[in-house]
């Protein structure tokens, strides 16, 4: 069950980024902050002995015990609430994209965009599953847009095959048609013979 954040609750007056950013130094570091791969930060591991400090230095007046891990918890909360709007969100775009019958390739595109988008994100708002989803869309698409560039490939090919056959039937027609008329000028009895080799040359279009 949720209870009411009072408003004097510790940590509600400090900047969203603030909160955001304390909650996220209390994470264990990563393998590349570690190495020195990635920039360094804090580690906001224990009450006395690094938040105390930390928020000292930084100008920010310290609550106590309690009060530190009553913030923590609603910080906790509202991840997994964003968690939970993320997921959601992002199969709701799927979805509709593959629904509207957008161009495949450009919904590969624009899915491709938002899983790295996600990737981009610092580690405390990234949510890998989200990132999954846009990626597993994207290359949904993708194997769509290849298979319909295929079917059309196919299509071409025949279309230009059955072209290829018309033809060679109408020259083949043609070509018979000649042979018929010169079959029909050579058995012209009424024709002299100038006369046969001048329609025969007409027929094939010679002078």
């Amino acid at each position: 069950m949720s209870h009411k954040t009072h408003s004097n609750a510790w940590g509600e007056d400090l900047p969203e980024e603030t909160r955001r950013q304390l909650y996220a130094y209390t994470k264990p570091l990563t393998d590349e902050e570690r190495e020195g791969r990635a920039p360094s930060r804090p580690w906001l591991r224990d009450f006395d002995r690094d938040v105390l400090p930390y928020l000292s230095l930084q100008g920010i007046v310290a609550p106590s015990r309690a009060g530190w891990y009553r913030f923590l918890g609603r910080m906790r909360e509202q991840a997994a609430a964003r968690t939970i709007i993320g997921l959601e969100t992002s199969k709701r775009i799927a979805q509709g994209m593959a629904e509207s019958g957008v161009d495949p390739r450009l919904a590969a595109d624009v899915m491709t965009s938002l899983a790295v988008d996600e990737a981009a994100k610092p580690e405390d708002e990234r949510n890998e599953k989200v990132m999954g989803i846009f990626a597993s869309a994207a290359a949904m698409f993708r194997t769509t847009d290849q298979r319909e560039r295929e079917l059309k490939l196919k299509a071409a090919a025949q279309q230009t095959k059955d072209e290829q056959l018309k033809l060679a039937r109408e020259k083949f027609e043609a070509a018979e048609k000649r042979l018929a008329a010169v079959q029909g000028a050579v058995d012209a009895p009424q024709l002299s013979d100038a006369e046969r080799v001048a329609k025969i040359k007409g027929i094939f279009g010679m002078k």
